[in-house]
């Protein structure tokens, strides 16, 4: 089955027909899966199963951390959003997949759906992968690390040479970078940007933006304080303040602590550098959001995530751990001791303060980013 979906005379996406009825799939009736080994810092294969019209399920997991069901909202939600202002982008939808759960114990059977961002015979390359592959002095890569609630600085990559000599990518990847800021992305990392490639190994065009939902607006709908928390984190990194000294003192481990004092200001020195080298890109970007901000303001309901019938609402932003425990340590003692914890249902989402909280904070940021890139 097929998401609906409705379009504007462009052939992009129409915000005020965003579809929040979850499709509804039988895992027995998958016509393959998605078998695709993730490299990167933290390996592993997927098995997504595909359905016909090469969708596929995304699952939401049990040990991914600080997992809600609003992840999923959040890929609906800023897959449209993208999709109607800014640049083509695959469309999510929620999806309920029947039996999957019973199969793969790691993951539940709700998640979302969106169509292969690449065809047959071609596969992706991430950056990760790229500069593995292809050395260069300007990106140190065997310095990063995959931390999830951290914001990477993209100056160096856009300084590389094969961006350098590459424009138009170049470009493409400029206002992915801006995107990922408006959408409060705190797990924008270097493994969520990938390059589609031929069977030879050609690069062909950047990869569509997916993956949206480490979207601080969607995060701890269960805990209001933890999600103003980061809120205020992705708004100073934005504006660049200097890190005081001991301000991250309690991060014990020092090279976590590093990448979180690097963290507090990078969104702003990739809006600078945008801001510099890309004034094409700057404008258009802000001439679009300028049009998203009037629309929050004046359409602001066609925005408002809808509660889905039969579709999980409650959030436990904390439970993660026990999947973590059992399915990444395989450590039964641990993730009995976190079930005895945080084995509780959660707390019930309000979709009224989300709704709310979601379209004032986005707007915050859009007055935030347009004062930088002006």
């Amino acid at each position: 089955m097929r998401p609906q979906t409705n379009k504007t005379e462009n052939g992009r996406a129409n915000p005020e027909t965003i579809n929040w009825d979850p499709q509804i799939y039988n895992y027995a009736e998958r016509t393959g899966n998605l078998k695709a080994e993730a490299v990167g810092v933290v390996s592993g294969e997927k098995h997504f199963p595909v359905f016909e019209g090469r969708m596929v399920f995304k699952p939401l997991t049990k040990s991914k951390p600080l997992s809600t069901p609003l992840f999923a909202y959040a890929e609906v939600f800023w897959s449209w959003v993208i999709d109607a202002y800014f640049i083509p982008a695959p469309q999510y939808q929620l999806a309920l997949c029947r039996g999957y759960e019973a199969e793969c114990g790691k993951y539940y059977d709700y998640g979302t759906v969106s169509p292969m961002i690449y065809e047959e015979g071609e596969h992706l390359l991430n950056l990760l992968e790229f500069f593995r592959a292809y050395p260069d002095d300007k990106v140190q890569i065997d310095d990063y690390l995959n931390y999830c609630q951290m914001f990477y600085d993209y100056t160096e990559i856009l300084e590389a040479d094969y961006f350098q000599k590459n424009r138009e990518i170049a470009e493409n990847l400029a206002m992915q970078i801006l995107i990922s800021v408006l959408k409060g992305d705190q797990n924008y990392h270097y493994e969520n940007i990938a390059f589609v490639c031929n069977a030879s190994g050609q690069i062909l065009r950047l990869a569509p933006m997916i993956d949206h939902e480490f979207s601080t607006y969607f995060m701890f709908p269960d805990n209001i304080q933890r999600h103003t928390y980061w809120l205020d984190e992705l708004k100073r990194s934005i504006e660049g303040k200097s890190v005081r000294p001991e301000e991250y003192k309690d991060f014990p481990n020092e090279k976590e602590r590093r990448l979180m004092e690097k963290s507090a200001t990078c969104l702003y020195r990739n809006l600078i550098y945008i801001k510099e080298h890309y004034p094409e890109v700057t404008a258009t970007f802000l001439e679009n959001v300028s049009r998203l901000k009037r629309d929050l303001l004046q359409k602001r309901e066609s925005f408002f995530i809808q509660k889905a019938k039969d579709y999980p609402d409650y959030a436990n932003s904390d439970a993660y751990l026990i999947g973590k425990a059992r399915y990444k340590d395989h450590d039964e003692e641990k993730a009995a001791a976190y079930e005895k914890q945080y084995g509780r249902e959660g707390k019930e989402i309000s979709f009224d303060l989300m709704n709310c909280l979601i379209n004032y904070e986005v707007q915050e940021i859009i007055e935030q980013m347009e004062r930088i890139l002006r």
